[in-house]
């Protein structure tokens, strides 16, 4: 049993009747009501033949945090099934997963059935939710035995092939992350915890676990919360935020100014790099020496490896500093040449992370190697290119393919693989085009005939997936290498879109 386990049950033993979840309309349920329908919910489970894996069809509703809390207390991976995305794609992860049983909700019944598995709609359950069970939290732990080194959930990130890749994370390092985010950052006791990422990004793990392990609140977002989000922190009182960068510039941009006495105690952003300018606008949001917190992490290194608290000095600099790893993370830097070095002043290159936090290899497994090994250490290497100055990490950018939009992991591979396939095109580059809040995707490809209606491709990539702009070209621009070269392409005066 790890610490995270037993955190959980003592918050449900303490305060059994503060509010746990705060759905708004759909109602409060407090620790003791949400333990017993996840330790009710586990029971059912575990009756009949006990599953590989437990998919969850569901997003910012009580029935996603009932259904993972009972894999997580059954010890069985959980695999986060996004309503949004193509049931191709989601039949594809099941497959990869191996989930034999999805749990879902009343909105997504009718996809649930027809992913591959068995599915149960578990909406009753936490619409007309079982009595309380005073010692359920006793129950729960009498049944616990989790090994740290089991596999607590599994994300499915783009893959450069054209298939998701599969990131499986131990319960120990989940545990290793909540436990030290806890040191790192000043969570306020019953504080009212934002929920604005879909289940499938992994920050909505932090989401859900940090705030029940502080004894916190999880107010989940709706969609027009995401679309307002100032008048969210208003409204439904928010004391702890966690999003990506763009939702501070949304924030500001909504309202430059509270219309409220409420404040945020705590705010944190994460996913990709957060430009200074941003900070600077959402302040007017915290109160008065509120601290803000820049941190930074693949979902192979368990949502976030090193983290900051940004002051006002920060202001000198485009995007905030990475800071440094906390917990027992370890860190060091692959140079140019290829050389793995330790960290210090002035030095450049591949970010690598080791330690507890880094999961083990990808599940199916890929050909190339993500790993390097240097003294004993074995290291994930991020590709995020970075260099080591005043103390401090600062993010240069990244060294492959792989790009962050609206702090949505993309690799411009698949989306290139996805286009292939479904038009039969010879080539195809995507790129993304303009800065920040400007940002798109965008596609050149080289084919016998234009390309106009992309609703095929909807069929196999999300909609953040799909390329804003599509060029015909007859040929595509090659560096010295005979590459693509995505600088070039980028630099070109594209065609208005039609």
């Amino acid at each position: 049993m790890t610490w995270l386990h037993t955190e959980l049950l003592n918050q449900a033993r303490n305060h059994p009747d503060r509010a746990a979840i705060d759905g708004g309309k759909a109602g409060e349920i407090g620790y003791a009501q949400l333990l017993t329908i996840a330790g009710a919910l586990s029971a059912e489970i575990a009756a009949a033949d006990a599953p590989r894996a437990i998919g969850v069809l569901s997003n910012r509703r009580a029935e996603a945090y009932c259904a993972v809390l009972a894999a997580f207390f059954l010890g069985i991976k959980f695999v986060p099934l996004n309503p949004g995305f193509p049931a191709e794609r989601l039949a594809t992860i099941v497959d990869l997963a191996g989930v034999d049983l999805v749990l879902c909700d009343s909105s997504t019944v009718e996809l649930a059935s027809g992913l591959g598995a068995h599915w149960q709609d578990i909406s009753g359950l936490v619409a007309s939710p079982p009595a309380i069970v005073a010692d359920m939290a006793d129950r729960i732990e009498a049944d616990l035995a989790i090994d740290p080194g089991a596999i607590a959930y599994q994300m499915f990130t783009s893959g450069s092939t054209g298939e998701p890749k599969g990131v499986p994370v131990p319960y120990g390092a989940l545990d290793h992350y909540v436990r030290h985010i806890r040191d790192l950052v000043p969570f306020p006791d019953a504080a009212r915890f934002s929920q604005l990422f879909d289940l499938s990004f992994d920050l909505s793990i932090h989401d859900i676990f940090v705030a029940l392990a502080c004894g916190g609140t999880i107010v989940p977002a709706g969609p027009i919360d995401l679309m307002m989000p100032h008048s969210y922190i208003e409204k439904r009182a928010i004391d702890v935020w966690f999003s990506v960068p763009m939702l501070a510039m949304v924030t500001a941009r909504g309202s430059a100014e509270p219309k409220t006495d409420h404040r945020i105690a705590v705010a944190q952003f994460c996913g990709e790099a957060l430009p200074m300018d941003y900070v600077r606008r959402f302040r007017a949001w915290l109160a008065d020496d509120a601290p803000l917190y820049n941190l930074y992490g693949p979902t192979e290194a368990t949502i976030a490896f090193t983290g900051k608290p940004l002051s006002e000095s920060d202001d000198a600099f485009a995007v905030a500093p990475l800071g440094n790893v906390f917990g027992d993370n370890v860190i060091a830097i692959q140079a140019d040449e290829g050389a793995v070095i330790d960290v210090a002043e002035g030095v450049e290159g591949e970010l690598l992370l080791g330690g507890p936090q880094v999961f083990g290899g990808y599940e199916p497994a890929r050909n190339l190697d993500p790993f390097v090994t240097q003294d004993g250490v074995r290291y994930y290497r991020s590709g995020d290119r970075v260099r080591f100055a005043d103390g401090e990490l600062h993010h240069l950018g990244r060294i492959d393919g792989q790009v962050k939009l609206r702090g949505l992991r993309i690799e411009l591979g698949e989306i290139e693989a996805a286009f292939r396939d479904t038009f039969g095109c010879d080539a195809a580059a995507a790129i993304v085009f303009g800065e920040q809040e400007n940002a798109e995707i965008r596609l050149a490809y080289q084919h016998d005939g234009e390309i106009g209606d992309l609703a095929p491709l909807k069929t196999r990539l999300p909609d953040y997936m799909i390329p804003k702009r599509i060029w015909r070209r007859d040929d595509l621009p090659v560096n010295v290498n005979g590459k693509v070269d995505r600088k070039a392409l980028g630099a070109m005066t594209w065609p208005d879109a039609p």
